[in-house]
């Protein structure tokens, strides 16, 4: 009889763990909060408005191939 009293506890014991291992484990609003920063970089700086084409070369700026294409830097 003791043993299956001690086998109930230790299981209850191991239930309660593990319940507050998983519920202390909530931090996905920052990864959310951080995918889309990063999905709005990808997608923000192919065609710069403010971005400034010099020369005549192989980078592309606004649809045209230049040698030097210099853009404001940002970090917010």
């Amino acid at each position: 009889m003791k043993k299956k009293t001690l086998v109930k506890l230790i299981l209850a014991a191991g239930c309660l763990m593990a319940a507050y291992c998983f519920s202390g484990n909530r931090e996905t609003t920052d990864l959310n909060k951080l995918a889309f920063q990063n999905i709005e970089a990808l997608a923000q700086g192919e065609n710069d408005a403010d971005a400034n084409c010099f020369g005549c070369g192989s980078v592309d700026c606004r649809g045209h191939k230049v040698e030097y294409k210099i853009s404001g830097l940002s970090l917010e």
